[in-house]
């Protein structure tokens, strides 16, 4: 075909033949793109169910660190632990929460060593004193943190904290002072946290000391380097003096002078825990 028609239907076909070209490489690569693709998606979830499948993964030792007062028996129920348990599929926080239930508990946390072991890790409480709440005595560590009630089998032997709460509030303030306060206390040498019966705390009066020795200590707030450099002068001169039955108050909140009322007698001057909380 001659003229202006035919030579428009001969350009059509050469951009055609041109286009064809062109398209044709990208439809393969597209092609086989797609065919990688769902290739490696087969082998992704023939991996996986070889994975979760496979006794190569199964549980076969677990190491539990850290563990004190809970045993290890306790932490790997509380845990969720199985023998037949894959560990490429045991959901690790979830584990590490149900430690964590348990009140000595402060952190836990659970890692993989593959190809079949599982890590523990416990960090247990150290509890710092015993500190009554309403009727109920429970345990505070050295953060403040009431963790839980005291019971017989906790076997300790702390000072205890009163004065502390009301009506069920703790103030917070007082007892992060109230626990300085025994940490103070170990490290001035005035006396050791032994002798420590109880710290009763007051929002306006402070601390007062009640010790093993029957001896009523009056400090207020603050300044207790000065006073327990004061204290060791006024022990030191009543040591001698002291009979074995005797109490001894001694008011060191007046920075001008102090006050010591010593008598004889079971009762010390004023109402208080003359004795070592020991549960």
């Amino acid at each position: 075909m001659n003229g202006p028609l035919g030579n428009s239907l001969e350009a059509r076909k050469y951009r055609l033949k041109r286009r064809s070209a062109k398209i044709y490489p990208e439809v393969i690569k597209t092609f086989a793109v797609m065919s990688a693709a769902a290739g490696l998606g087969l082998l992704m979830v023939y991996g996986y169910n070889f994975a979760i499948c496979s006794s190569y993964f199964q549980l076969k030792e677990t190491a539990v660190r850290g563990g004190m007062r809970i045993s290890e028996e306790t932490i790997l129920k509380l845990a969720g632990v199985e023998p037949s348990m894959n560990i490429l599929t045991a959901n690790l926080e979830k584990m590490a929460s149900g430690i964590r239930t348990n009140p000595w508990v402060k952190d836990a946390e659970v890692g993989r060593e593959l190809p079949n072991r599982l890590v523990i890790e416990v960090t247990e409480r150290i509890p710092a004193a015993i500190i009554r709440r309403d009727k109920g005595f429970y345990l505070v560590d050295r953060e403040g943190t009431i963790f839980k009630n005291l019971v017989k089998s906790d076997g300790v032997d702390l000072s205890l904290l009163t004065g502390m709460c009301s009506e069920g509030i703790v103030n917070f303030d007082l007892l992060r002072g109230a626990l300085d306060l025994l940490d103070f206390i170990s490290r001035c040498g005035a006396y050791s946290a032994g002798k420590i019966s109880e710290i009763n705390g007051n929002s306006i009066y402070g601390y007062t000391i009640y010790t093993t020795d029957r001896c009523l200590i009056k400090l207020g707030f603050g300044d207790y380097e000065k006073k327990f450099r004061r204290l060791k002068k006024v022990l030191s001169d009543l040591s001698a003096k002291k009979s074995g039955r005797a109490f001894v108050s001694i008011n060191l909140m007046e920075s001008d002078r102090i006050i010591v009322y010593s008598g004889g007698g079971e009762n010390p001057p004023q109402a208080g825990a003359q004795r070592r909380t020991s549960i």
